[in-house]
């Protein structure tokens, strides 16, 4: 499964700007940079893939792991050369999560989803290059992806990040698309076709809908527009042979649509989240 990188993030928030920001501190950004590199999926990370990952040199990445580790949002993983989030990372992590109570109303509409067509579905916003699950729950089917809270979806090779950038405005789609033209992180022609049929439908559909034939995996997805350019994407799939392309365009795809503008007014009134 291919992964979005956190690479050079900060270096890109500095880059937005046609100015320099005299606000802005680099070393807390390149610090942050560190941080996301971590997930559900790499949750132990070697000095040298974190260089690799976020595109700073070694030396930089040691003194940034030893004032983290100084500090607690790092640990060292007992018998390996690798590190892992500390406690006052995960005390970070508990802070937000509290008092999301939208979340906890949003839960089992998407459970419900998933327990009737046996799929995973899952909300998400973007970072970067990535979506990340906010929720994710899935139905009884034993051929669904190891996926869960935290997991980040690459923006350009996925369903759930086709519907975000559908929404976004032609500028700001024409602008993430250079960057990761530059970046490499864009797919084959094949896929970028396939990305530019599924966007331009998605007015006309209200979802976009995603085959990736070598997991067998179908999957519809569609935003959540919310005031201020704040988006949210919710997503359904599963095993081809339970959800075959008929299926997810009239009757899954529409279904997901619906429960997309049921979300919107839960998520404006907990816009904390």
């Amino acid at each position: 499964m291919s992964r979005a990188s956190p690479r050079a993030s900060a270096k890109d928030a500095i880059e937005e700007s046609a100015e320099p920001d005299r606000q802005f501190v680099t070393a807390l950004a390149r610090g942050l940079d560190i941080l996301r590199c971590f997930s559900a999926e790499r949750r132990m990370l070697g000095t040298t893939e974190l260089a690799h990952l976020t595109g700073l040199a070694q030396p930089t990445v040691w003194r940034l792991c030893h004032t983290l580790q100084k500090t607690g949002f790092l640990t060292a993983v007992p018998g390996k050369d690798k590190l892992q989030l500390g406690i006052a990372a995960i005390a970070l992590g508990g802070a937000a999560l509290a008092g999301q109570e939208a979340l906890d109303v949003i839960r089992p509409l998407l459970q419900s989803l998933a327990d009737r067509y046996q799929v995973a579905v899952a909300l998400g916003r973007r970072d970067g290059d990535s979506i990340v699950y906010l929720l994710r729950c899935q139905g009884n089917s034993p051929l669904l992806m190891n996926l869960r809270v935290g997991s980040r979806i690459p923006l350009f090779h996925s369903a759930i990040g086709w519907a975000y950038l559908a929404c976004c405005s032609p500028e700001e789609r024409a602008v993430l698309l250079e960057q990761a033209r530059e970046a490499g992180k864009v797919g084959d022609a094949a896929e970028q076709q396939a990305m530019a049929e599924a966007i331009a439908r998605y007015a006309e559909r209200g979802f976009v809908y995603h085959e990736r034939p070598a997991y067998q995996i179908n999957t519809v997805a569609a935003a959540i527009e919310l005031p201020a350019d704040e988006r949210y994407v919710v997503s359904c799939g599963g095993p081809a042979a339970l959800l075959p392309q008929a299926l997810m365009l009239d009757e899954v795809g529409p279904t997901l649509r619906q429960l997309a503008g049921e979300l919107q007014p839960i998520l404006l009134m907990g816009r904390h989240v």
